[in-house]
């Protein structure tokens, strides 16, 4: 790129001196440059906002960095640990949750063993002192007995119900401890 030498005369460097160190004319408090007033409307157009129109394309503007716009201070030792005691707070509450929640899974299970092995030793003590009848014959002296909090009861002594009750009841039972057991797991 070449550049071109300019000369001047007297009075515009002279201008361009009292454009430089700020001086006014003594008739106006604005400048002059050859006996003519500078605008200064233009000093004003760095801060109002670039107005579009259609068809044009935008002036080219800076955009400030994402750095110097918002600077972010790093946190205090203080305050990383403040952070690091609530997360190992929310871990250890979480921690908790999760023992409860098993613990009532193993209580859950524990009870449904009791049941199966309580309807187990009634069903084999049933059947040796019945050898020789009948399979439904077998809970002969049985009550099956089912009552509310109001009072309420049902009472049968029909054997064939108290073996259809009492091998229903085991299958639930041992479908409901399966169930149980599969979901005990450790999930931290």
């Amino acid at each position: 790129m070449k550049t071109a030498e300019v000369k001047t005369t007297g009075t515009v460097n002279k201008a361009i001196n009292n454009i430089a160190t700020n001086k006014t004319d003594a008739i106006g408090n604005g400048q002059k440059v050859n006996n003519l007033p500078i605008s200064t409307a233009f000093n004003d157009k760095k801060d109002e906002p670039n107005v579009e129109t259609p068809g044009t394309s935008a002036p080219h503007r800076e955009q400030p960095k994402a750095e110097e716009a918002k600077p972010q201070a790093e946190p205090s030792k203080k305050e990383l640990k403040e952070q690091l005691k609530e997360q190992q707070e929310r871990k250890l509450a979480d921690t908790v949750k999760v023992v409860e929640a098993l613990s009532k899974k193993i209580a859950q299970k524990n009870k449904l063993q009791n049941t199966i092995g309580n309807l187990d030793s009634f069903t084999i003590a049933q059947n040796d002192d019945k050898d020789d009848m009948a399979s439904d014959s077998r809970f002969q002296r049985c009550e099956l007995v089912i009552s509310d909090d109001n009072g309420n009861e049902f009472v049968t002594k029909n054997p064939f119900i108290i073996a259809y009750v009492a091998h229903e009841v085991k299958e639930l039972c041992i479908e409901k401890l399966k169930e149980v057991e599969a979901s005990i797991i450790i999930a931290l």
